[in-house]
C-alpha cells in the first residue's frame, strides 16, 4: 500500500503543479499585456499617418516638379511673341533701335513689347490679376476648360492657362497664403541703365534669367527654378 500511497501523492503533487500553469493570466498581467498591445497599435497607426502626409506631399511636389517645367518651356517657346496684339496684324513695325509698334486703325502707335520683355516688366503671380489671393478659389464643381477664352497672341493665352491652374486648388492644394507661385525675369547686362542687373561678363544686349518660386504645404515646402530665358545679341 504504501508504495501506491506515493505513487498516489507524487501524480497529484504533478497535476495541481500543471493546474497552476494553466490557470490563465492575472488581472495585472493582462492589463499589461493590454498596455503593450496598445502602445504599439499607437505606434503603427502614427506611422500610417505619416506615411500618408508623406505621400501627399510627395505628390504636390512631383505636379509642382512637372508645372514649374511646363512654364518654362511656356516660355523659352513664346519668347520672341508679340504681348497684347496678334503676329499676323496689320500695322505692325520693327524699329531699327530694336524696338516694335502697332498702328492701329484710327493712326494711333503704341509700342509692342516681346513675351520675354513683358514678363521681365510685369512679374507674373498668382492672384495678380485681382483674384483673393493664392487660395482664392476652390477649384470644385464647375471646372472650365483651360484653353477657353483664346486671346489673339500667345503669350496672354499662357498666361491664362497660369492662372486656371494655380489661382485654384484645382491641381496644385493651397493650404495658406504663404502658398505662392510666382514667376520673375531678370535682365543682366554691362550697362546699368538698360539692365536691372549688372555683369561684367556679359557684353551682348542683355542675358535673361527666369526664375520661378512656388510655395506648397502653407510655405514649408519650396520649389526654385532658375532658366536661361533668352540671351539678346548686340548688333
Amino acid at each position: 500500500m504504501e508504495p501506491a500511497k506515493g505513487r498516489l501523492d507524487i501524480a497529484i503533487k504533478y497535476m495541481k503543479k500543471n493546474i497552476k500553469n494553466i490557470l490563465g493570466l492575472s488581472i495585472l498581467e493582462s492589463l499589461v499585456a493590454t498596455a503593450i498591445v496598445g502602445i504599439g497599435f499607437i505606434a503603427i497607426l502614427s506611422m500610417v499617418n505619416y506615411a500618408v502626409q508623406s505621400i501627399d506631399t510627395s505628390g504636390e511636389r512631383t505636379k509642382a516638379n512637372y508645372l514649374v517645367s511646363m512654364m518654362a518651356e511656356d516660355v523659352i517657346g513664346h519668347r520672341n511673341s508679340l504681348y497684347g496684339v496678334s503676329a499676323e496684324s496689320a500695322g505692325i513695325t520693327f524699329e531699327a533701335d530694336g524696338s516694335i509698334k502697332v498702328t492701329d486703325e484710327d493712326g494711333n502707335t503704341s509700342d509692342v513689347n516681346k513675351f520675354i520683355d513683358h514678363l521681365h516688366q510685369t512679374p507674373w503671380v498668382a492672384g495678380g490679376d485681382g483674384n483673393a489671393g493664392p487660395c482664392g478659389g476652390t477649384g470644385g464643381g464647375n471646372e472650365t476648360n483651360i484653353y477657353e477664352g483664346q486671346r489673339a497672341d500667345a503669350p496672354r493665352n499662357k498666361e491664362a492657362k497660369w492662372r486656371e491652374i494655380f489661382d485654384s486648388n484645382r491641381y496644385l492644394k493651397c493650404r495658406g497664403e504663404n502658398d505662392i507661385k510666382r514667376m520673375r525675369v531678370y535682365k543682366i547686362c554691362r550697362w546699368g541703365d538698360v539692365c536691372d542687373l549688372t555683369n561684367e561678363d556679359v557684353y551682348d544686349d542683355g542675358l535673361y534669367i527666369g526664375r520661378i518660386q512656388i510655395n506648397l504645404n502653407n510655405g514649408k515646402k519650396r520649389k526654385f527654378l532658375y532658366f536661361q530665358a533668352d540671351y539678346k545679341i548686340r548688333k
